[in-house]
């Protein structure tokens, strides 16, 4: 049994098998075939699309969890029309002759450089909603949306999550989430609190672990890697006696 430390956004316990979630990167062209006109028409009708994705995503979220979880898609959309953002984009496509996929990846890269380099944890956390604003804009320029199909119910692990994706995810097969990266203070947190998932970030979790079972004890942030049934049995007891869950989730 291995025991990896990280820090809990729920104070869940869950058990399940471990499934790593890959984020295709996309590979783009530098230069684009076409006029740089018809690139900035493109890039514009990418947007509408990502922005009508957001309004879905935030009418979903307003019925199940309220106004303030909704409101971080209103705020993508806000991030999508921000001045700054188009420009830079804008900037690249002119004045480069790039395709609006390249101008894209660039825009994210600058802003979230930009963020990562804030001395606020809460600024800091900006980061991820560029990346996935970015990343939205580019599934619609090139034709595709990544919506991951679970087989069984599963433990996801992964760098980082993006807000969006929580919403995407099948939350029926979902048993938790685990993170290298991540904060308390993102939005992705924020939706994993309201739709009450169990997550655990910062955990230094190896690619050899996927298919394992393990231990989400999001009471002391650890998580336990092919847990033996005592150390099950034990927890149950330890929650039990102290009046918190009485039952562990568990899927083999």
């Amino acid at each position: 049994m291995q025991i990896l430390s990280g820090k809990a956004i729920m104070e869940q316990i869950v058990v399940g098998r471990l499934c790593f979630y890959r984020r295709p990167a996309p590979q783009v062209q530098l230069y684009a075939q076409n006029g740089w006109r018809q690139e900035i028409n493109r890039f514009y009708q990418a947007q509408q699309t990502a922005i009508l994705e957001l309004n879905t995503f935030y009418q979903r979220a307003l019925n199940q969890v309220g106004e303030g979880v909704a409101s971080i898609f209103s705020i993508h959309g806000m991030l999508l029309e921000d001045h700054d953002y188009v420009e830079t984009v804008r900037s690249l496509i002119q004045g480069q002759g790039a395709t609006a996929e390249y101008a894209v990846q660039m825009a994210e890269i600058s802003f979230t450089a930009a963020f990562a380099a804030m001395d606020s944890p809460y600024m800091q956390a900006r980061a991820v909603d560029i990346r996935d604003i970015s990343q939205r804009v580019l599934r619609a320029l090139m034709g595709g949306r990544q919506i991951l199909l679970m087989d069984e119910p599963a433990i996801l692990v992964a760098d980082e999550y993006l807000p969006s994706e929580v919403m995407d995810f099948d939350q029926r097969r979902l048993l938790g989430l685990i993170t290298r990266k991540g904060s308390l203070d993102s939005h992705t947190a924020m939706l994993v609190r309201a739709y009450h998932i169990p997550a655990i970030v910062e955990v230094n979790v190896t690619a050899k672990c996927e298919g394992h079972l393990a231990l989400m004890d999001g009471y002391t942030g650890s998580v336990y890697i092919d847990p033996e049934q005592e150390q099950l049995d034990q927890l149950r007891e330890l929650y039990q006696a102290n009046g918190r869950p009485k039952g562990l989730a568990v899927a083999r």
